[in-house]
């Protein structure tokens, strides 16, 4: 199984996110890798050495070693003793016990903020939902937005915990929403309508319709990319841990 090495093809500091001086630095590693596996930028299965990935950010092992706690406890990461820390891979039960879950959270997250948008909330979801064609050219960037919409649409409801939990999910997932572009435009077209029906039922304050239009938008990725799985392999080696 191929290793992350320190490498001038893929330097981790693109994926650092701007933090104040009060950040702690093993939060910042573990943001700067949860960023690059959501982005893709590792493949699931593949082994993250933390000695490279030292050497790549500049820092010493343990800050690295802490933020590989932090991203096993979201599911990111799978460490298997005596072999190493993988990007986790996640099979068809792993796939739909994850979109149900989603599901079921932001139902609640959904019904929860209706009640709370102000006028400048449907603002920020309109500013969103009125994204250039150019800016979402490419299936990465198109992720960014639909990100945004999805943030947008619960933090109103002011469940921290549930609307954390949601994003935990979106992450653990979004490498094999990825892996699955170019997305087609029909495709990238119905994702933008859906955004667009569930925003006028939110403005309607009509929660029966928002959360049934939020459901199906949100099923309706599960088959494609429990068809585009291909991985089983990895997946399989890195439950048993037998690396490739």
């Amino acid at each position: 199984m191929e290793k992350y090495e320190k490498s001038e093809m893929l330097p981790l500091a693109q994926f650092a996110p701007h933090a104040s001086f009060k950040t702690n630095i093993e939060t910042l590693v573990a943001q700067t890798l949860r960023n690059a596996i959501t982005q893709g930028a590792f493949y699931p299965g593949q082994e993250l050495n933390e000695v490279g990935i030292a050497n790549d950010l500049e820092i010493s092992r343990m800050p690295v070693r802490q933020a590989m706690s932090i991203l096993e406890a979201e599911g990111l990461v799978t460490r298997v003793p005596r072999k190493g820390v993988f990007v986790t891979s996640l099979d068809s039960h792993d796939l739909e016990e994850i979109y149900t879950t989603r599901v079921a959270l932001e139902e609640v997250a959904i019904r929860a903020a209706i009640p709370r948008y102000t006028e400048e909330d449907f603002k920020k979801i309109e500013r969103n939902l009125e994204t250039p064609p150019n800016k979402i050219s490419t299936y990465t960037s198109f992720l960014d937005v639909d990100k945004e919409f999805h943030v947008l649409l619960y933090a109103p409801s002011g469940w921290k915990r549930v609307t954390k939990y949601i994003q935990q999910l979106r992450n653990n997932t979004a490498i094999y929403r990825i892996l699955k572009s170019p997305l087609p435009v029909e495709r990238l077209n119905l994702s933008l309508r859906d955004h667009r029906a569930i925003f006028e039922a939110c403005r309607k304050r009509d929660a029966d319709t928002a959360a049934k239009l939020l459901r199906e938008h949100t099923l309706r990725t599960v088959p494609r990319i429990i068809e585009m799985n291909s991985t089983q392999e990895n997946i399989d080696s890195i439950k048993t841990g037998q690396p490739d």
